[in-house]
């Protein structure tokens, strides 16, 4: 790796300490990232000139030099975090710290049908953008996503079909966006809110849809094309199965989705999906029963079918840490009845017990999307900004 590298290499892990631990001492981060102190000064000078962190000295109890202490510095800038969804379009405003300074949501049933509702929330946004102006966008959609060039190439639940996001991302304002699959989103907030970086897990979403996110513990896996790997809920479970509004017959969406809840009034999973909004008013009356405890009888083939095809995964890619969230987890009942079916499909020979997790922020999905976006920006521009002179000279 050439000197360059390695320099950018470092300057990018250091931020990533920071932003998931917000405050962090000089000797702390030199053994995060595993470098000499000599070198941690030159990265700290370099973090310091582009006005991304803050330093404060700390006294030393002993005779010992004072410490400092590293935090990012709030004022470099916004970042916008923003999920959107079939229910709505949802942006947290972020500061450079990833701390929330604002929120709105806007419900995509209030948009006029006649006209693609998803073109109408993202324009409603502008004025937000106006206000902060934004150093960096990040969303998390449902959905395929061509992450390289910024387009959902298939996404049923939102109705969108090889749809390009970046005319609206250059008219925001925003000086780098990201564009992410949800369920990686979401995976990435989690791994952020719990500060473990180097430990691989595996992430499952379950709602109206069912994906599924890997990380190796370096970074989110995606295809060689650029796209979100896993289309999880579109895998073949049943070849004599019922049509899915992929093209595809017999997905898992269509048998371990909140579909099957309302399967008898919606007739199809493709209706279910091109009519939502008739049947979400059912979905919500269950889904707040199943929160109270009661009707969770209805879940059960569903939880079977879930369970049995995340083992398949675990064994595939052997995560250390299993992460489940999701609007459909609504109660611990429907989490425990999972980990405990999952834990029953992997056999003893294979020396696998991954920690489970329940992920219920309802925030994560924002936070994800924020990260994913603020991390691009910083190691695009710290690759475009020639080195200090004090690490020309070194």
């Amino acid at each position: 790796m050439r000197t360059e590298e390695i320099r950018w290499d470092n300057l990018t892990k250091l931020l990533d300490q920071l932003f998931i631990h917000k405050r962090r001492l000089r000797s702390e981060l030199a053994k995060d990232i595993r470098v000499r102190k000599s070198t941690m000064s030159y990265l700290i000078e370099e973090l310091h000139n582009q006005g991304m962190i803050r330093t404060r000295r700390i006294a030393s109890s002993g005779r010992g030099r004072p410490n400092e202490e590293i935090s990012l510095n709030p004022d470099h800038g916004y970042v916008f975090g923003m999920k959107l969804g079939r229910e709505s379009l949802k942006t947290i405003v972020y500061n450079f710290s990833l701390e929330p300074v604002d929120v709105k949501e806007y419900l995509i049933r209030h948009f006029s049908k006649q006209v693609n509702p998803v073109e109408q929330v993202l324009k409603a946004t502008q004025e937000l953008f106006n206000s902060y102006k934004p150093s960096a966008l990040g969303m998390a959609v449902s959905g395929c996503v061509d992450i390289e060039n910024a387009s959902v190439s298939f996404s049923p639940i939102l109705g969108l079909s090889n749809y390009d996001l970046k005319p609206f991302l250059q008219s925001a304002g925003a000086s780098d966006a990201f564009l992410c699959n949800d369920v990686d989103a979401l995976h990435v907030g989690e791994i952020i809110k719990t500060g473990i970086l180097r430990e691989s897990s595996l992430a499952i979403s379950f709602g109206v849809g069912v994906g599924a996110s890997f990380y190796d513990g370096e970074d989110i896996l995606t295809g060689s094309d650029g796209r979100t790997s896993f289309e999880f809920g579109h895998f073949g479970a049943d070849i004599n199965g019922e049509p899915c509004y992929c093209g595809r017959r017999g997905c898992l969406e269509t048998l371990a989705s909140e579909y099957v809840l309302v399967k008898d009034s919606a007739g199809s999973i493709k209706h279910f999906v091109q009519s939502f909004d008739r049947f979400f008013p059912e979905l919500q009356r269950i889904r707040q029963a199943a929160a109270s405890g009661s009707s969770l009888e209805r879940y059960g083939s569903i939880i079977e079918y879930l369970s049995y095809h995340v083992g398949s995964l675990i064994l595939l890619l052997r995560p250390r840490r299993v992460l489940i969230g999701g609007e459909g987890v609504v109660s611990e009942w429907i989490f425990d009845s999972i980990c405990e079916r999952i834990a029953g499909s992997l056999s003893s020979t294979w020396g696998l017990s991954p920690s489970m997790k329940r992920v219920s922020d309802p925030e994560t999905w924002e936070k994800g999307s924020a990260f994913l976006a603020l991390r691009r920006y910083v190691r695009k521009k710290l690759r475009r900004t020639p080195r200090s002179r004090a690490l020309r000279e070194t």
